[in-house]
């Protein structure tokens, strides 16, 4: 069984697609747990719609919210309340999956949690994606080749102090990582990310180079992707001094995130890294850098990667 985590709030334009290309997945042992965040257009009567389609396949947590959570904290309530059997994902409501997104991730995750002697370890899967607009044209064949966030090789888990490479909505875990993760704490910049450290630190990610689902940009996306070519073109903006100090602020607010989750990881998982990287956070500009790049913590092969660190 794979059980779909959907955190929705207002999401009446886009949403109809996404659970259709849920409904049309190669692989039918799924369940749909919804919970809304205080939906006030007809988020609600689409998913009841859906579900009359499904019997038995759609699981509202709760029928309405009076307070906000935000996209974090929605999806952190699912991950805290849903602790069945299975195998678990991520779902936004604006994207579009490949109708072989369950069936390939599944069967990727099966050979990633099998260690030699038979054992089963804590494992994710992740994989790329397309790029579609509002209207659901295609703009990118690749996520993973637009924003350069994905870092394969070794030392996984201190990239992912530095940046996360694992997009929540293309995401599969199976149940030993689920048991570990247990809650999504308030220090963590993103649920997705948040799992994907739990994954790296405790069992193994791999990586599906393959684009299994549509993944829409449009103006209220909370996240986006990081545009290299856009960022370059607008470098020369970026020295004006009102730019220089939007960005030096935005740039300290996301260290301190990062630090704060690291930080949390390791109280809640005595991980030497994590608590190393916080130490490491707490130095000055040049001295992270260069105690970075010695100990692994920046990757001189991705510029992006020195960028996002040291500006």
């Amino acid at each position: 069984m794979i059980h779909i985590l959907m955190a929705v709030y207002n999401g009446e334009k886009y949403l109809s697609e996404q659970l259709e290309s849920i409904g049309k997945q190669t692989v039918t042992d799924w369940k749909l747990h919804i919970r809304d965040d205080g939906s006030s257009d007809g988020t609600l009567c689409i998913i009841e719609e859906f579900a009359l389609r499904y019997p038995g396949k759609v699981h509202l947590l709760e029928e309405r919210q009076i307070n906000n959570y935000g996209s974090k904290g929605n999806f952190a309530k699912l991950v805290e309340c849903v602790r069945e059997d299975g195998d678990y994902a991520f779902c936004d409501q604006d994207d579009i999956w490949e109708p072989d997104k369950l069936e390939i991730s599944e069967n990727e995750l099966r050979k990633a949690e099998k260690c030699k002697d038979g054992k089963i370890v804590p494992a994710m899967v992740c994989s790329d994606a397309k790029l579609i607009d509002e209207k659901g044209a295609l703009t990118g064949e690749s996520f993973a080749a637009n924003s350069n966030l994905y870092v394969s090789g070794r030392q996984t888990f201190e990239k992912l102090l530095l940046y996360n490479f694992a997009q929540g909505t293309t995401m599969l875990w199976n149940m030993q990582l689920h048991r570990i993760v247990k809650n999504i704490p308030a220090e963590a910049v993103m649920h997705d990310w948040w799992v994907a450290l739990v994954a790296a630190g405790n069992g193994r990610i791999r990586y599906i180079p393959k684009q299994l689902i549509s993944y829409r940009q449009h103006a209220n996306n909370e996240l986006g992707e990081f545009d290299r070519k856009a960022w370059h073109k607008s470098f020369l903006n970026k020295m004006k001094l009102s730019n220089w100090r939007s960005l030096v602020r935005n740039n300290r607010q996301l260290q301190s995130e990062r630090a704060r989750q690291a930080a949390a990881y390791n109280i809640m998982y005595d991980d030497r890294a994590a608590e190393r990287y916080a130490e490491i956070m707490k130095k000055g500009r040049i001295a992270r850098t260069v105690i970075g790049i010695r100990e692994g913590y920046i990757f001189l092969s991705k510029i992006y990667s020195i960028k996002y660190y040291i500006l």
